[in-house]
C-alpha cells in the first residue's frame, strides 16, 4: 500500500499543500470547514505523519469517538474542530496514531464502540459532550479502555474529562460584579446537556454568594446556534420582557445571536447592556463589538484525555479519574472595564 502523503491530501481537497501542514498541525491560518476536511480525509486515507530512520515506534490507534446524541451541540463549530485537532495533536505527541469515528445516536453506540475494539484500537477517547445518564451502561461495558471527554456526569463509572463550568460562570459574574452590575441575566441553552446545567448552576451559585437577587423573569431559553438565537431573542424582545444590565449565556453562539438581536433593536452594547458567552471560539475576537467569554483551553483537553486514557491503558483495575481543566475569563469590549477608582467611589 502507497505511503499518503500531505500532496495526496492537497491534490483530493483542492488546497495547497501548505494548507494542510498547517490544519494538520493545529496552526492558525485555516478557516475551521478546511481543517475538519483535511483531517478527516486524512484520517479515510490512513496518513501516519511523515516518519524517519529516528522516529519512535508507533504506540498503537486511539479511537476518537464523536458521540452526536441529539445533534444540535456537537456540529462542525469552531470549538468542536479546535478539540478534535487538540485531541490528534496529543496522541501524535505519544506516537499513537488517531482515528476518527462519528457515531449518531444512543443506537449506533454499542456497535461503534465495537468496532473500535475489532480493529485493535488501544483505546477510545469519546466526545461525550452530548452524553447522558441513559448512555453509561453501554459505554461502562466496553470492551476496551475508554475516556470520556467534555463531561462531568455525576456518579459515573468512567473517567471523565471536563471543563470546569461552573467556575468559568462564577468568574463571569464576579467581573460583572465588580464592575458595578448587579443586575444580571442568563442566556440558558434550549437543549439541555451536563455542561450548560453545570454553567447554570455557578450563574446561581454566583449570585446568590454576592447577594444578588435571582429574577427569573430575566433567564430566557435560546437556540444554541446563532441564527435561530438571534430569532429566539427577537421574539423576546417583541414580548416587551425586561432586560437586566448584563446577560451572561451557555455558550458563545447562543450570546453573538442575542448580541445581533438587541443591536438590531437600537441597544448598545455595552453601554445599555453587557454580554459574556462561553467557550471563546474565534468568531467571540472579531464580533462587532468583540464578545467577552471564557476561554475553554482546548489543547489542555485534549492532552489531559490522551493522558488519562494511558494511564487506563496501564492501570486497568484502578478507581476512575475525573480531570477538570480550568477556564478563564477574556474581557473584550461587550463589557465595561471601569478603573478601580471609579469603582471605589460608587
Amino acid at each position: 500500500m502507497a505511503t499518503v502523503t500531505i500532496k495526496d491530501i492537497a491534490e483530493q481537497l483542492g488546497v495547497s499543500p501548505a494548507t494542510v501542514s498547517l490544519a494538520l498541525n493545529g496552526r492558525p491560518g485555516v478557516n475551521e470547514e478546511t481543517r475538519l476536511a483535511v483531517l478527516n480525509l486524512a484520517n479515510r486515507l490512513g496518513y501516519r505523519g511523515t516518519t524517519s530512520k529516528k522516529a519512535a515506534a508507533p504506540q498503537g490507534v486511539i479511537n476518537f469517538l464523536i458521540y452526536r446524541k441529539s445533534g444540535s451541540i456537537i456540529t462542525s463549530t469552531q470549538f468542536f474542530t479546535r478539540l478534535v485537532v487538540a485531541v490528534e495533536k496529543a496522541a501524535r505527541a505519544h506516537h499513537y496514531t488517531l482515528t476518527i469515528t462519528y457515531c449518531d445516536g444512543q443506537d449506533q453506540l454499542a456497535s461503534c464502540i465495537a468496532e473500535a475494539a475489532a480493529a485493535q484500537s488501544s483505546g477510545i477517547v469519546m466526545l461525550g459532550t452530548e452524553m447522558e445518564h441513559d448512555d453509561l451502561p453501554i459505554v461502562s461495558n466496553a470492551p476496551i479502555p475508554i475516556v470520556v471527554l467534555d463531561n462531568e456526569l455525576t456518579a459515573s463509572p468512567l473517567d471523565m474529562v471536563s471543563i470546569h463550568n461552573l467556575d468559568g460562570v462564577w468568574q463571569a459574574v464576579h467581573y460583572l460584579h465588580d464592575q458595578g452590575l448587579k443586575d444580571i441575566g442568563y442566556l440558558r441553552s434550549s437543549v439541555p446537556i451536563t455542561n450548560f446545567e453545570m454553567r447554570y448552576l455557578g450563574y446561581t451559585y454566583a449570585m446568590n454568594q454576592f447577594h444578588q437577587k435571582l429574577d427569573a423573569t430575566k433567564v430566557y431559553e435560546l437556540s444554541p446556534s446563532i441564527e435561530a438565537a438571534q430569532q429566539d431573542m427577537n421574539a423576546v424582545l417583541e414580548r416587551g420582557c425586561a432586560l437586566p444590565e448584563a446577560f451572561i449565556a451557555d455558550n458563545d453562539l447562543i450570546a453573538l445571536g442575542a448580541m445581533r438581536a438587541l443591536q438590531q433593536r437600537g441597544l448598545r452594547i455595552p453601554e445599555d447592556i453587557s454580554i459574556i458567552g462561553f467557550d471563546n471560539i474565534p468568531l467571540a475576537e472579531y464580533a462587532q463589538p468583540p464578545l467577552s467569554s471564557i476561554e475553554v483551553p482546548c489543547e489542555n483537553l485534549g492532552k489531559s484525555a490522551v493522558e488519562t486514557l494511558r494511564w487506563r491503558i496501564r492501570n486497568p483495575k484502578a478507581t476512575p479519574r475525573n480531570v477538570a481543566t480550568g477556564t478563564e475569563l477574556i474581557v473584550r469590549e461587550s463589557v465595561p472595564r471601569k478603573t478601580s477608582s471609579e469603582t471605589a467611589h460608587e
